[in-house]
């Protein structure tokens, strides 16, 4: 085990008054105030960075606690679009919603000086303990060298926000006896043991692959809500009704699961079990009153979905649509350094007009049906569903007699980018890169693509596997996308990936793209347009891209002894 040493906190922020009140603690380092949280939020952690030895400096995780932020950026969204709708209108680009926490991250980055891994967590009353714990649990076992945790709160006196941060690093013993970080621990790996979804084609992962494998579009009209201000109609809405009094997506999520547990082995979530969910913010206590607030905004008394799970190990994650992704990458690391037995990373979009409005102002929707991968694609058709995800050790799946679905091999998530809604070729390839590295490979069998439909998402995400693809002399890799049969989850859009990467790891079966009619050219891989049988497939790259910067890919491995029987019933 190595020993961490936390160094000087460093205070910032934009609230003069406060900052002055803590000039007088020795034990704190404190800058002058910023003209803008976005300036004050780059000052302190540049200022952290810089406290870390130069060789980790770059590459550092920073973990920010932003409950306060998301909160107050969330409910003033809220609020726009209230009016907007009160006035019977759709809203104006200037009302589009606050940058979400992560941007934050973005701005260091785009600052210069650090590209590393960056996360979000909003977990209420807990979420500066959660990244605390991270922070030191990493480093004991030896998964990082370095660290930085910080946190973004609201001033005392109500001035502003309060930035602090502190750098975490492993003793000069310890950092003298490692040649570096590797992200993993000797003889651990990390596994899927249960999954859960819910998509349009109605419960389970059973009918999502179906209707792939079908090529059949689980679209219809949107109902849920008046959508006569947006743009698009068509939606992947699933027949699923909340019980009274109830919201829609947690019904959703039960049903979720239910089925990942099932899969998994497991009557009930065993102890030591964090809980990571996508798809909500916490309570906001400004808009409670809001129609239909509790399909985005969790309820005062939050109990982690009645999953049982205690607060300090239930973390809300907030990264767009890429939040999933980011959720698996924090729960491999709590599971490796000990901090917990079992994992469940959750996800749910349930259709809101919040979410609708969003998209609706950045023209991302399209009025038709999304094409991922088509040269006339148009935009995303939002979807409404859930996911679940169950990881374990390796030993601790082997231990209950269970065997695991696949690996999680290789993960890279960072916060990067130019601008709140393009996807930067250059940072996702970089993803795919450091995925693919820390799995050990230089190619893989299949890619299940982000592939949104819209025209300059999908046209990145091919540019960066075209690059990963020259560098390793790839020949016609097969790529495809969900998006056209079950619409964009959004903050929940990683899972049915998922679900398809471990069928196809299963079946030995490659899924098309529902709706594509005339695919992208690529140079390296090979957009496919209708389901293939492909013998030996053993790894599967999944891309998860959303706004604000956020870029993640993972690599899911297992083995292919032969392939199944193409068999109608999955």
């Amino acid at each position: 085990m190595t020993h961490p040493k936390a160094a000087t906190v460093i205070v910032g922020g934009t609230a003069p008054q406060t900052l002055d009140g803590l000039r007088s603690r020795p034990e704190l380092s404190v800058l002058a105030a910023g003209q803008s949280l976005a300036a004050a939020f780059v000052d302190v952690l540049s200022a952290a960075l810089d406290r870390l030895p130069a060789s980790r400096r770059t590459g550092a995780p920073v973990v920010m606690a932003a409950t306060d932020y998301c909160v107050s950026t969330t409910s003033q969204y809220v609020s726009r679009c209230a009016e907007a709708e009160a006035g019977g209108r759709r809203l104006r680009p200037s009302e589009a919603m606050t940058p979400e926490p992560a941007q934050l991250i973005q701005e260091l980055a785009e600052a210069g000086g650090w590209n590393g891994p960056g996360y979000v967590l909003i977990s209420p009353r807990a979420a500066t303990l959660q990244a605390v714990r991270w922070a030191w649990g990493a480093i004991s076992a030896g998964l990082h060298e370095a660290m930085v945790v910080c946190e973004v709160v609201r001033a005392a006196h109500g001035d502003g926000y309060r930035v602090a941060a502190v750098p975490v690093t492993a003793a000069a013993d310890a950092r003298a006896s490692r040649t570096g970080d590797t992200g993993r621990t000797a003889g651990s790996s990390v596994v899927v043991s249960g999954t859960g979804l819910v998509t349009a084609f109605g419960d389970g992962g059973t009918a999502f692959w179906q209707g792939l494998l079908d090529g059949r579009r689980g679209l219809s009209e949107l109902t849920r809500f008046d959508a006569s201000r947006f743009r698009s109609r068509t939606v992947g809405q699933t027949q699923v009704e909340a019980p009274p009094g109830g919201p829609t997506r947690r019904a959703l999520l039960d049903r979720a699961r239910s089925e990942a547990l099932r899969e998994a082995g497991l009557d009930e979530l065993p102890g030591r079990t964090l809980l990571v969910s996508a798809g909500v913010v916490p309570h906001l206590p400004q808009v409670s009153d809001a129609p239909r607030i509790d399909e985005i905004a969790l309820e005062p008394d939050w109990d982690g979905d009645g999953s049982g799970v205690a607060p300090p190990d239930a973390v809300l994650m907030a990264h767009a649509c890429a939040s999933g992704a980011f959720g698996l990458a924090m729960a491999r690391e709590w599971l490796l350094c000990g901090l917990a037995d079992t994992a469940v990373v959750t996800g749910v979009s349930s259709l809101n007009a919040y979410d609708y409005a969003c998209l609706d102002v950045l023209r991302a929707t399209s009025t038709t049906a999304a094409r991922p991968f088509d040269e006339d694609r148009s935009g995303v058709t939002v979807g409404e569903g859930a996911g679940v995800i169950v990881l374990e050790t390796a030993e601790r799946v082997a231990a209950r007699g269970q065997a695991p679905l696949a690996t999680l091999s290789g993960i890279s998530c960072r916060v990067a980018g130019q601008g709140i809604s393009r996807l930067n070729a250059h940072i996702g390839a970089a993803c795919m890169r450091d995925a693919l590295a820390m799995a050990g490979l230089t190619t893989v069998d299949y890619v299940h693509g982000h592939a949104p439909g819209t025209r300059q998402g999908d046209e990145a995400e091919l540019l960066a596997l075209d690059e990963i693809g020259a560098e390793h002399d790839w020949r016609g890799v097969p790529v495809s996308s969900y998006k056209g049969a079950a619409g964009h989850l959004l903050h929940a859009s990683v899972f049915p990936g998922v679900v398809a990467a471990v069928r196809a790891l299963r079946h030995q079966v490659l899924p098309g793209t529902p709706g594509l009619r005339k695919p992208l050219d690529a140079r390296h891989v090979r957009v496919l347009r209708d389901p293939e049988p492909c013998d030996g497939i053993r790894s599967v790259l999944v891309n998860n891209f959303g706004f604000g910067g956020n870029n993640a890919a993972f690599l899911l491995t297992g083995g292919a002894a032969g392939r199944m029987e193409w068999s109608t019933d999955g």
